[in-house]
This record gives C-alpha cells, sequence and structure tokens, in this order.
C-alpha cells in the first residue's frame, strides 16, 4: 500500500505544493499544509473511491481543504511582526511561477476567491471539478470566479495606471 500511495502521490508532489502555495501565499504554510495533507491522504488512502485515476482529484480535495483550515486558523492570530520582517523560511526546490503584479494581485484576493482562482487557472481545472473539490454549488464557483476577475481586473488596471503615472481615479 506505501509503494502504491507514493507511486501515485509522487509526480502530483510539485502541482500539490505550488497550489498550496498560492492559496496560502507563503512556502512555510505551504510546506506545512503539504505535509498535513500527505498524511491525511496516506492514512485514508485504503478508502479512495475509483482506483488510480481518481488519485490526484482526491488528493487536491485534501490539500485544499488543510489550505482552508489554515487560513481559518490565520484568521484567529494576531500577528505581533509583518510577515516580510520574518525572513525566509529556507529554500524551496520546486520552480515557483509568481512573481510579478498578477501573483501579486491574486494573493491579495480574499481566501474564498483566491482558491478558486487557483484552482481554475494554476490547477487548470474545470468549474464542476472545482465545485467538487471544495464541496460548494456550481453557482457559487462561477459568482466567485467572476467577482475574483472583476477584483482582478481593477487590482492590475490601478496597478498599471500607478506606473504610467496617472492616478487610480483616472482608470
Amino acid at each position: 500500500m506505501e509503494e502504491r500511495f507514493f507511486a501515485l502521490y509522487r509526480p502530483e508532489q510539485g502541482r500539490l505544493y505550488r497550489t498550496a502555495w498560492a492559496i496560502l501565499g507563503n512556502e512555510a504554510d505551504a510546506a506545512d499544509a503539504l505535509q498535513e495533507a500527505t498524511i491525511r491522504a496516506y492514512r485514508a488512502f485504503g478508502q479512495l473511491k475509483g482506483g488510480d485515476v481518481a488519485f490526484p482529484a482526491w488528493m487536491r480535495r485534501i490539500l485544499v481543504n488543510t489550505c482552508t483550515q489554515i487560513l481559518r486558523k490565520r484568521m484567529r492570530v494576531i500577528p505581533v511582526e509583518k510577515p516580510e520582517d520574518l525572513g525566509p523560511h529556507g529554500s524551496v526546490e520546486t520552480e515557483l511561477p509568481y512573481d510579478g503584479d498578477v501573483w501579486d494581485a491574486v494573493r491579495s484576493l480574499d481566501e474564498r476567491y483566491r482558491v478558486v482562482v487557483v484552482l481554475r487557472f494554476l490547477n487548470d481545472m474545470q468549474l464542476d471539478e472545482i465545485a467538487r473539490v471544495l464541496d460548494i454549488p456550481l453557482g457559487t464557483v462561477k459568482s466567485r470566479l467572476h467577482a475574483a476577475m472583476k477584483l482582478l481586473r481593477n487590482h492590475l488596471n490601478a496597478v498599471e495606471a500607478r506606473k504610467e503615472g496617472r492616478g487610480v481615479d483616472a482608470v
């Protein structure tokens, strides 16, 4: 069982880490989420329905649920220092495509919007898949994605206006 689990897990590990990082916004939380999700999945592996082909979606759902729990815990914590003052938490072996204005805008989104955007565009998931993974209605996924895209567009227009020296009001 252990060999089969890790044979299915290894090809997904990089994508899972990138997903956690995009949802949580930092390396340490992403690593914690991936570790916790991996332990949960390993313990529940015997309950996987649908065979090997169902593993990636099943594992992703466990990871997203773990990330959501971390975000909820984070809302209950009052930070003592700004995160950027804490310094790096080690090196990351996985290449992260999260540079620039777009990912800054994605990271600025509220959790419920950010998760939908990450699953749709980073994981290339269909809307009905996202609804299943998050266990929410398809209409909710559509409305969150629509709202997220509007927020992202506004954020990126404001960034572009600042770069061009225009006021945000000119957008």
